[in-house]
């Protein structure tokens, strides 16, 4: 039986779900407008299975206030400037963690959780594998009228994670989208992993296509996810 904590990881509240047994941790990042609580309602069964999940909420999420609006003139940017934050919250709650708990670490994104999870990896920060959920390492496409001020998110634009597959590590990376995808195009996955391919390995980069499924993790997508995670955490043991 698994239960529920609240830990302060690098300064910052963070839900967990901790398994009896704990072999392996999941640092779990939310799509936009989610929560720390709503991503863990979506993976159910991987604390069942010894994961122990880790979730908090990204700046201007949750707790912290209000998620960024479609009606403002800078709402891409802001979007963006709220990854960025994600990101590098995420890479000190992560590395916070694995200190705390000694566990191999994975990483699990939805949406602009996925943008995220590839932020980290081409910094080049090394988990044990990662999941992208209905996501892309490719920025939205940028609305008509909208412009950037910010150079950090310029530089997004400029050259997205997915054009950095040199400084992925080859960190076994799965994506899982949804063929009715109309937030985050399937194409835009497809991209996002042709792109990676020449700077992977077989059988390291992988992709789950539902069919009929759209912007939303699925329980057939959780489950492939999980069982994507122990295969990688069976590759590990000696």
């Amino acid at each position: 039986m698994a239960r529920e904590a609240t830990l302060t990881l690098a300064g910052l509240p963070v839900l967990a779900r901790i398994p009896e047994a704990p072999k392996a941790l999941l640092l779990a990042l939310h799509g936009l407008q989610g929560s720390k609580e709503h991503i863990l309602s979506l993976l159910p069964g991987y604390a069942e299975r010894g994961v122990l999940l880790l979730a908090f909420d990204a700046p201007r999420h949750g707790e912290r206030g209000s998620p960024p609006s479609a009606k403002s003139p800078r709402y891409v940017e802001e979007v963006y400037q709220v990854a960025l934050g994600f990101g590098e919250e995420a890479r000190a709650v992560a590395e916070a963690a694995q200190e705390r708990f000694r566990l191999p670490l994975f990483l699990a994104g939805g949406s602009l959780g996925a943008f995220v999870v590839h932020l980290l990896l081409s910094g080049g920060f090394r988990a044990q594998g990662a999941l992208a959920f209905i996501g892309s390492g490719f920025p939205m496409k940028l609305p008509q009228g909208q412009t950037l001020q910010d150079p950090r998110v310029q530089a997004l634009y400029e050259r997205p994670p997915a054009l950095q597959g040199e400084n992925y590590g080859e960190v076994p990376l799965l994506h899982l989208h949804g063929t009715k995808d109309l937030i985050v195009p399937l194409a835009r996955m497809e991209k996002t992993v042709e792109a990676l391919r020449p700077h992977y390995g077989e059988g390291r980069l992988a992709r789950f296509v539902e069919e009929g499924a759209g912007h939303a993790i699925t329980p057939l997508m959780a489950r492939v996810g999980l069982a994507f995670l122990e295969a990688w955490l069976e590759e590990r043991a000696p």
